[in-house]
């Protein structure tokens, strides 16, 4: 079998593949060749070997008329309809981990639909963002008084509550759902009398772990609605009240806190609030927060 220099093989490629090499020929007509294709509207860095080019089958597999979907170009696209991506690609007809860019919420858009169908958030479909005028109305109609401009249905907005005085954080969705949902005047509040749950769970895509409490006989299932946006539960604790929960909750905060571990995720995070008590799980993992649990457990400070 001859040899093939690289000068024919290049001349080839050019050819026969429409496609410039990038590095000289490989001298095996089945090894992958980094080249760059020529096709109007590409200009993609592929890697056809010259075998499958020789035989007629084209150089870049994304001119192909059943071509994959590039990766990078499927991200660029999803971040055209408003989608921040967050995993890699998964297939065309899969949910696609992402973020929505008016809001910051976690959902999981199929790209087919995004793309071909015009699919948009449906969070931002069913609730928002909406007329600012109509935002302050809605919350002032639930008992608060907004203290900062509206941006939109997700982000904590400091306001007012007019029963008690508090200054709090509620996001618009939540108001309209749950009505007046102050922590301090709301009934599903943790009631410090009650059963109560000290619990540490984790979120694989924030990389963050984060210790709470929740009353056991509550209207609000705090740990339930925790996992719907995707924290892990990976351990709790019954306490007889509310008050002891929170004693060795406060415990194991100080402790962080002393150690130089501050909150790792910021309020935007955390529309429902808990902000304050996530950590960094490359510093603070799972296991050894549930060890410091443990440990204020059987050997609280004097």
């Amino acid at each position: 079998m001859a040899v093939v220099t690289n000068e024919v093989a290049v001349a080839d490629m050019r050819r026969l593949g429409n496609a410039e090499p990038l590095e000289p020929y490989p001298g095996n007509a089945r090894k992958p060749w980094a080249c760059r294709c020529l096709n109007d509207g590409c200009g993609l860095i592929i890697y056809p070997n010259r075998n499958n080019v020789m035989n007629g089958q084209g150089a870049c597999k994304y001119c192909a008329p059943n071509a994959p979907i590039n990766p990078a170009a499927a991200a660029a696209a999803m971040r055209d309809h408003g989608f921040a991506t967050l995993v890699p690609f998964p297939g065309t007809g899969k949910p696609w981990l992402s973020k929505c860019a008016a809001v910051d919420h976690l959902v999981a858009p199929r790209y087919d639909n995004t793309t071909r169908r015009g699919g948009k958030c449906r969070f931002c479909t069913h609730h928002g963002p909406g007329d600012p005028k109509q935002a302050v109305a809605d919350m002032k109609s639930a008992g608060f008084t907004p203290l900062e401009p509206y941006r939109n249905v997700g982000t904590p907005w400091t306001s007012l509550c007019n029963s008690c005085g508090t200054i709090v954080s509620p996001n618009l969705n939540n108001v309209r759902t749950r009505g007046r949902c102050c922590p301090r005047c709301a009934t599903y509040g943790l009631n410090p009398a009650a059963p109560a749950w000290l619990y540490v769970m984790a979120h694989m895509v924030f990389g963050a772990v984060k210790i709470g409490i929740t009353g056991r006989t509550t209207r609000e299932n705090r740990i339930a609605r925790l996992q719907g946006s995707g924290w892990a539960l990976m351990r709790t604790w019954p306490f007889d009240t509310g008050s002891g929960a929170y004693r060795i909750e406060q415990i194991v905060l100080k402790r962080l806190r002393a150690q130089g571990h501050g909150p790792h995720l910021p309020a935007q995070r955390m529309p429902a609030g808990g902000w304050t008590e996530t950590f960094d799980a490359a510093s603070v993992t799972a296991e050894a927060l549930c060890g410091l649990v443990g440990d204020a457990l059987t050997k609280p400070p004097v």
